[in-house]
């Protein structure tokens, strides 16, 4: 039910506040692709030199001149660049729980230490000929 929903806007971080979506969630929580699209990058997201999980880089098929990167979640080991996601039905991994090299600032709004994944969307790269 929309209505349920309960949203803030923190303050903070670089460029305009509609630039990142924080969905909170506690460790574990299975992550589901957004749109559909395409798997275009994985990589590791490194805090003090260890890695905590991976940010996957999609392009939507509705929108190809932009990606969509999730991050702060441990991924399914069955995504590869390449492979296709259908929103809502792909799993992408789950929550990582950051508690230990963070401290979160969902937390103020939560019930929890504030565990979540982020969701950014931004133009893709685009190369110049010539």
């Amino acid at each position: 039910d929309a209505d349920a929903l309960v949203w803030y806007q923190l303050d903070g971080g670089r460029g305009p506040s509609s630039s990142s979506l924080d969905v909170g969630a506690a460790p574990g929580t299975d992550v589901f692709a957004p749109v559909d699209g395409t798997i275009v990058g994985i990589q590791d997201v490194v805090i003090d030199g260890r890695t905590h999980g991976v940010r996957v880089d999609l392009q939507p098929a509705s929108a190809p001149s932009l990606i969509v990167s999730i991050s702060r979640l441990r991924a399914d080991q069955a995504l590869t660049v390449g492979s296709p996601v259908i929103a809502a039905k792909t799993r992408m991994g789950s929550v990582v729980d950051l508690t230990a090299v963070e401290r979160m600032a969902l937390a103020r709004f939560t019930q929890d230490a504030g565990n979540h994944i982020s969701i950014v969307v931004r133009p893709a790269a685009t190369l110049s000929l010539p």
